[in-house]
C-alpha cells in the first residue's frame, strides 16, 4: 500500500511541475541503410528475374560499399548498350518527380503517384516511369528493343509496366522512410 502512494505521489508531482516541459524526443526512423552495391544488386534482380534480361551487369555510380543516404542511382548494360537506369534523390523542395522533363503523362491506373514517359514513339526505345514517396523523387528507366531476353527483345507489356512501376514504388519506399 506504501508502494501505492508514493508512486501516486511521484506521479502527482512530476504532473505539477513548476519547471516547463521537456520535449520528448519523436522517434525517427533511421536514415536509409541501402548500399550502393545492394541498390545495383536489387536493380539486376529486377531486369534479369521480371523481365527475364540475360547477361546484365550493373554499373555502380559510386564504391559499392557506400551507403547512399540522400540520392543514388545504378545503371544496367548488356555488353555496351546500356538497358536501365533508377535515379533517386531526397527532394524536399521539388515536388516534381519528372525533375523537370517534358512527355510524361500521369497514370494512376498505373499507381497512385505515378509518371510515365513511353519514348518508344520517339525512336528510343525508352520507358520512363516516375514516382514520388515522401519527399522522395525516382525515375526508372528501360530501355525497350534493347534490352535483350531469352526469348529476343523485351517488348513491353501492360503487364511489364506494371511490374516496373511496383518495383520502383517498392525501391523508393525504402529510401522514403519518414
Amino acid at each position: 500500500m506504501l508502494t501505492v502512494v508514493a508512486t501516486a505521489v511521484l506521479v502527482l508531482a512530476a504532473g505539477c511541475s513548476s519547471s516547463p516541459p521537456v520535449a520528448t524526443p519523436v522517434s525517427s526512423q533511421a536514415q536509409p541503410t541501402m548500399t550502393q552495391g545492394q541498390l545495383c544488386d536489387l536493380l539486376k534482380n529486377f531486369f534479369t528475374t521480371e523481365l527475364h534480361a540475360v547477361e546484365v551487369r550493373s554499373i555502380p555510380i559510386v564504391s559499392t560499399d557506400l551507403v547512399l543516404k540522400w540520392s543514388g542511382g545504378c545503371s544496367l548494360a548488356q555488353g555496351q548498350n546500356p538497358i536501365g537506369n533508377y535515379q533517386v534523390e531526397n527532394a524536399p523542395d521539388d515536388a516534381d518527380p519528372t525533375w523537370g522533363r517534358r512527355g510524361f503523362v500521369k497514370q494512376p491506373e498505373l499507381g497512385e503517384a505515378v509518371w510515365v514517359y513511353d519514348l518508344r514513339t520517339d525512336r528510343s526505345n525508352r520507358v520512363r516511369f516516375a514516382t514520388r514517396i515522401n519527399q522522395w523523387n525516382a525515375i526508372l528507366e528501360i530501355s525497350d528493343t534493347e534490352t535483350q531476353t531469352d526469348k529476343g527483345d523485351l517488348h513491353l507489356t501492360d503487364d511489364d509496366k506494371r511490374k516496373s512501376v511496383q518495383f520502383l514504388t517498392e525501391l523508393t519506399k525504402k529510401f522514403a522512410v519518414d
